[in-house]
């Protein structure tokens, strides 16, 4: 797949040489600190880079080559396998390519793209070696109609997504534990258990009544864990693999002005997984342990200043409810209630210009977990934290 990637790249700037290239992009890099639970960290530093050398074939044909990257030396919370971790440092590159051919009002958009992205969880990890490494090869394709009262998007992306130096615990363990034991606990068990390969379906209508833009977007994804496991209420494998549907939909308001913009988002996730749990030390078994609904809502504003620099700021609230996952109270007995968690988000950004090309910013986000369980032994449930950043984007 990667050598299609390459080849991909090879032809369309080959067939591109007469075409008028126009390179657009973006360099930040800023210091920062995290907040925990009332902990600080250590100032350190956070950089993105963007770069899109356009290609403009002629009217009806345009090519986007993209690089972008990203490091987080200020530590973070992100959902890994199934809940939150807080991670050290983060980074990651991505390369992709997409094509777009145009005719009258109707677009079609072909795309590929590969990304690596590097987590480190504590300070001795070495940069790809981490646990929840990972890396992304993704194709698909958009269409695209423009109608006068709206436009209308339909696009369907295959994904896969690989873990390298992530492997289930029982496929290290043949030499300790006792040959028969081994032989019950490990039948039917995979060692790739993160790895999957994705299909996933959008559609999206954005219509503009008045001043006011609409979108309302739907997409199914179909995830296959093709060398997971079922687990049955015994605590062994099945023969069955893991397999998720996310139902997702979600509707935009967005009200644009010279001088003020405002916008509120509504989103809704539906997760179903034939995946179940089984906690050998409370010998405990819980069906469809992923299952969850979610429900967000994110109103956010912005103010432009004369002088092109802005004033940014959203809060969101979110709310996580598991279907049958189990509350636990904090020595880990299962209590009668399903696991809920809210999600209370502040984000505040202000950018000013310090020459045409050149902005200075300063971000802030403080985000508020709460939950009815109180055992985190594995994830954690319910926290405060924080980020701060200063720093400089160059546009170009």
């Amino acid at each position: 797949m990667r050598n299609i990637f390459l080849l991909s790249i090879c032809y369309f700037f080959t067939q591109s040489v007469e075409a008028s290239i126009n390179t657009e992009g973006f360099v930040s890099l800023s210091g920062g600190k995290s907040y925990f639970d009332g902990d600080s960290s250590s100032l350190n530093l956070n950089s993105d880079i963007f770069l899109s050398p356009v290609i403009n074939i002629d009217e009806e044909n345009i090519i986007y080559p993209v690089y972008s990257g990203y490091y987080r030396g200020v530590q973070d919370l992100k959902e890994l396998a199934g809940g939150d971790v807080l991670v050290r440092k983060r980074m990651g590159h991505s390369i992709s390519i997409k094509y777009v051919k145009s005719k009258d009002f109707n677009h079609t958009k072909p795309r590929l793209s590969y990304s690596m992205d590097y987590i480190k969880e504590t300070k001795d990890e070495s940069w790809g070696k981490g646990l929840f490494d990972y890396k992304t090869i993704s194709i698909g394709v958009e269409f695209e109609q423009e109608r006068p009262n709206a436009t209308y998007t339909q696009s369907i992306d295959f994904f896969d997504v690989n873990y390298p130096n992530y492997s289930s615990l029982i496929s290290k363990y043949s030499s300790i534990i006792d040959t028969t034991t081994y032989s019950e606990l490990s039948k039917n068990a995979g060692k790739d258990v993160l790895n999957s390969r994705n299909l996933r379906f959008g559609f999206t209508l954005t219509k503009f009544p008045k001043n006011i833009n609409v979108i309302y977007s739907f997409a199914f994804t179909y995830r296959n864990f093709y060398d997971q496991s079922v687990v049955n209420e015994y605590g062994y494998f099945k023969s069955d693999k893991r397999r998720d549907l996310l139902t997702e939909f979600g509707i935009d308001l967005v009200r644009s002005s010279k001088k003020i913009n405002t916008g509120l988002n509504f989103n809704f996730c539906y997760l179903m997984s034939n995946q179940n749990s089984y906690d050998a030390s409370k010998t405990k078994y819980i069906d469809n342990y992923y299952d969850y609904f979610l429900f967000s809502i994110t109103p956010s504003l912005k103010v432009n200043f004369k002088n092109n620099g802005s004033f940014n700021y959203s809060f969101s609230y979110e709310r996580l409810n598991y279907i049958d996952r189990l509350s636990q109270d904090a020595n880990g007995n299962y209590l009668n209630s399903k696991i809920y968690q809210n999600f209370y988000v502040n984000n505040l950004t202000i950018k000013y210009p310090i020459k045409k090309d050149l902005m200075t910013f300063f971000s802030y986000s403080y985000q508020i977990v709460d939950s009815n369980t109180k055992y985190e032994a594995t994830y954690r449930y319910n926290y405060t934290s924080g980020n701060l950043s200063l720093g400089f984007e160059l546009l170009f």
